[in-house]
C-alpha cells in the first residue's frame, strides 16, 4: 500500500522506490544536528532568532535556516548525509538526524541542492519539504531545483525515485468558491500521476500541471482559488508527468564526485562539542577543514585523470564531450580553449586543447561563453 504525507498544501512526493511516511521525534536529541564542512563565497546563517555569516564548522541545529546567494555550503549530518546547499537557496532545517533521533528533514524555499544520502535503516528518513513537496530518500544521489512557485526539477544521479502528487483538504476549507466535485477531481488528477525515475533520467511535467501547482501555489495564501480557474485543467489525468532520458553529464557527474564526507566521529564531536574548551572546539574544526581539504583535493585529482585519460585535444571533440566550449583568460594573459570541468573552492579543472590543468582562481581572469563572462577576480 502507498503512504501519502499529507499536507495542508499540495505536496510533490518523492521516493525510492515507495512512498515513505514522515514524522517528529517527540524527545529533544541534542546530538541532532549537522555541521558545515566546506563553504564557498557567503552564505548567511539564521540561528536562535540571530542573523551572521556561516563559517567553517559551524553546527546547523534544528529550526535553522540558511540562505545562500552567491556562496554555496556542504553540510554532513551527524548520520553522514552530504547536503550541497548551492547559490541563490534558502533551506531551513526542520530536523536532524542524531544518535536518536531517526529523520532529516529540510524545507526549501527557493533554490539547487545536490543530496547524497547514506544507508538508512527501515525507521530512518531523509526528506525534503516546500510549499509544493514533500522529498523522501533512502540510499541515493540526486539533484533538486526548485523556482518559487513551481514544480521541482529533479534529477536521478542513483538509486530509484518515485514520484506522485498529492493534496491535503485545507485546500478546499481555504477556498469558498471550490466545489467538493472540483476539489474530488483535482486530487484524482494529481494522485493519478506517477513515474519511477532511475539513474540518468529526469522528471517531465505537462506545462498545464506546472501552470496547475503554480495557480494554486499563488491563490492559497489569498484563498482566492476559484472553480473557473479549475476548469482549463480537466485533461491532465494521466499525462501530468513522466520521465525523459537526462545522462548524466561529465560535469554533474564531477560535481557529485567533490560531494566528499569528512569523518563521521569529527561531526559528531562537533555537535556535541558544547560543553568544550574554545581551544578543542577549533582544534576540531581545523580537523575537519584538513581532511575535507585532503579528500576533495583527491576527488578532484581523479576527477583531472579521468580527463586525461579520454586523450581529447581539439575543440571539436572538448566540446562534443562536455557540450560545451569556454575561452579561459589567465592573468598572465595566455588564453585556453577548453571546458571548465569542474570547480569547488579556488581549484578550477579545465579540460583545454593543450591539456586537463588544475588551476588556482586567482590564476582565471575570466571564463567567457558566448556572450556570457564570469569574472574571478577584481580588476585593479
Amino acid at each position: 500500500m502507498k503512504k501519502y504525507f499529507v499536507s495542508s498544501l499540495l505536496l510533490f512526493v518523492i521516493t525510492q522506490c515507495n512512498f515513505l511516511s514522515f514524522s517528529k521525534s517527540v524527545d529533544k536529541d541534542e546530538t541532532a544536528g549537522a555541521v558545515v564542512t566546506f563553504l564557498q563565497g557567503q552564505v548567511t546563517l539564521l540561528s536562535e532568532g540571530k542573523e551572521r555569516i556561516a563559517s567553517l564548522g559551524d553546527v546547523i541545529k534544528p529550526g535553522d535556516r540558511i540562505l545562500s546567494k552567491l556562496g554555496k555550503v556542504d553540510i554532513q549530518t551527524y548520520r553522514g548525509e552530504i547536503i550541497r546547499i548551492k547559490e541563490n537557496s534558502d533551506v531551513m532545517f526542520r530536523d536532524l538526524s542524531g544518535s536518536s533521533q531517526p529523520n532529516t528533514d529540510l524545507y526549501i524555499w527557493t533554490g539547487n541542492l545536490i543530496v547524497k544520502s547514506v544507508k538508512l535503516k527501515p525507521n530512518q528518513n531523509l526528506s525534503i519539504s516546500s510549499p509544493t513537496m514533500v522529498a523522501g530518500v533512502r540510499g541515493t544521489i540526486f539533484s533538486l531545483e526548485l523556482e518559487k512557485g513551481s514544480v521541482p526539477k529533479v534529477k536521478v544521479y542513483e538509486g530509484a525515485v518515485s514520484v506522485a502528487f498529492k493534496v491535503g483538504p485545507k485546500l478546499i476549507e481555504l477556498n469558498d468558491g471550490l466545489t467538493k466535485d472540483n476539489y474530488d477531481r483535482l486530487v484524482k488528477t494529481l494522485e493519478e500521476n506517477d513515474v519511477v525515475l532511475e539513474p540518468g533520467e529526469a522528471l517531465e511535467v505537462n506545462p498545464d500541471l506546472n501552470d496547475l501547482v503554480y495557480l494554486i501555489n499563488a491563490k492559497m495564501a489569498a484563498s482566492a482559488l476559484t472553480n473557473e480557474e479549475l476548469n482549463g485543467f480537466s485533461n491532465l489525468s494521466n499525462d501530468g508527468i513522466g520521465k525523459v532520458q537526462s545522462p548524466i553529464s561529465p560535469k554533474e557527474k564531477a560535481e557529485a564526485d567533490t560531494l566528499v564526507s569528512v569523518n563521521p566521529e569529527l561531526v559528531q564531536k562537533q555537535i556535541e562539542s558544547k560543553e568544550e574548551s574554545a581551544d578543542v572546539k577549533k582544534e576540531t574544526i581545523e580537523q575537519i577543514a584538513s581532511e575535507h581539504q585532503n579528500n576533495r583535493k583527491e576527488a578532484l585529482n581523479q576527477i583531472a585523470s579521468d580527463a586525461e585519460k579520454m586523450g581529447f585535444d581539439d575543440e571539436e571533440e572538448i566540446q562534443k564531450h562536455y557540450s560545451i566550449l569556454e575561452t579561459i583568460h589567465k592573468t598572465n594573459g595566455e588564453i585556453m580553449s577548453g571546458a571548465v570541468v569542474a570547480q569547488l573552492g579556488d581549484i578550477f579543472i579545465i579540460h583545454s586543447t593543450k591539456g586537463v590543468f588544475q588551476l588556482q582562481v586567482d590564476e582565471i581572469e575570466y571564463v567567457e561563453y558566448r556572450n556570457f563572462k564570469i569574472q574571478t577576480r577584481n580588476k585593479k
